[in-house]
């Protein structure tokens, strides 16, 4: 069997030649590291990582390159933060997106969902169940509730190469859709999802300098990069949703009210963001009744068609007594054929917000989407 040969530095300045079988894992390239290292201190653990990707032990040898350098870290860091910050490469999601097919009547846009959890993902990554302190299971399957100030993932930047792949193309996407069911009964507490951009999304030269718009600025510091706070108000007279960060936008009237999480009998909003290569994006909010929806533009870059950008639940100062529900995601993959048409949404539509009926180009009706996403908590009534 063919062999590989590692180069594994430290922080510290060590550097040490691992030889390993092409069929080995990981495991095997860390206890080789750590046999030579002469063991580690109690409470302690080695990460490794290359070209800022945490490696996990049972990752084949074959798939870590012998052109980069290996980094060997020794860190009292918690599973929990090791396990997030590795979620991307869970098979759950490379296997989802290998299985995406094409929208019936479309041969531009792809459909993938409902994703799991990020409950459901560590709990894959570790062999058992995890427990995190401000995301909890919600009474249904696939849905969740998030109780804290500071965000938690939703869903991990991810490599859009697999669904590339499933559908035959050799072109990046043009554009992609991200759906979210959420509610809450918290008033006056903005709410909804932090968009977050791969750190791989690199702006290009000619792409403007936009104004920030920030309110409270609540969701949009993480170690510099590239976020959108998108914040609405269940059980507010018109809704006021807004959009912080980089080419953001004010409190907004949506055109309607839409329902708390009592009020609505438990059923949720869907909250619609199409991010476009060009930065020219759109967000939509799909209210419990039917009817109820409502688009407006803005510019920001979150989307290179390569990397599909990480997803936080956001509650403005969070709530326990009065959580975010948050349902399934959903994504759609838009292709150079029939990708929603940006030039159209930024050029010509209005600069006051409005209520929108239509069907996206290439799509179905956003209410039907809406509908499939709202249906998990539908299923059965939540005590």
């Amino acid at each position: 069997m063919a062999s590989m040969q590692l180069k594994v530095c430290t922080p510290g300045g060590e550097q040490f030649e691992i030889q390993l079988a092409a069929g080995d894992t990981v495991r095997q390239l860390r206890e080789a590291v750590e046999n030579q290292k002469g063991g580690l201190e109690p409470a302690t653990c080695l990460k490794l990582l290359q070209s800022g990707r945490v490696l996990l032990d049972d990752l084949g040898i074959s798939e870590v390159s012998e052109e980069a350098p290996v980094m060997a870290v020794v860190t009292r860091e918690t599973r929990l933060d090791i396990l997030l910050h590795a979620s991307s490469h869970c098979s759950l999601y490379k296997d989802l997106l290998g299985t995406a097919s094409r929208e019936e009547g479309s041969r531009s846009t792809a459909v993938m969902g409902p994703f799991p959890t990020i409950l459901k993902v560590l709990e894959e990554l570790r062999g058992e169940a995890v427990d995190m302190e401000h995301l909890k299971p919600g009474a249904m399957e696939g849905s969740l509730e998030f109780s804290g100030r500071n965000g938690d993932l939703l869903l991990p930047s991810l490599d859009a190469e697999p669904l590339r792949a499933a559908v035959g193309s050799s072109e990046p996407l043009e554009a992609i859709t991200l759906s979210v069911a959420v509610n809450s009964d918290a008033y006056n507490q903005g709410l909804g999802i932090v968009i977050e951009a791969s750190p791989l999304v690199c702006l290009p030269a000619d792409f403007p300098e936009l104004k920030v718009y920030t309110y409270n600025g609540y969701g949009l510091q993480n170690e510099g990069r590239q976020r959108n706070a998108l914040k609405f108000h269940p059980g507010m007279e018109d809704g006021e949703l807004r959009m912080e960060g980089a080419g953001g936008f004010h409190n907004s009237n949506v055109g309607f009210t839409p329902k708390s999480w009592s009020e609505s009998g438990k059923k949720p909003h869907t909250l619609e963001v199409t991010l476009r290569t060009n930065g020219n994006n759109t967000v939509r909010l799909l209210g419990s009744e039917p009817g109820q929806e409502w688009e407006r533009p803005w510019q920001n870059m979150l989307f290179d068609g390569l990397h599909v950008p990480a997803i936080y639940a956001w509650l403005d100062l969070g709530s326990r007594s009065r959580p975010l529900h948050v349902g399934p995601i959903m994504i759609q993959g838009h292709f150079a054929q029939g990708t929603p048409d940006s030039d159209h949404v930024v050029r010509s539509a209005p600069a006051r917000d409005h209520v929108v009926q239509s069907t996206p180009a290439g799509g179905v009706s956003a209410h039907k989407r809406h509908k499939d996403l709202s249906s998990i908590f539908e299923c059965c009534p939540i005590a």
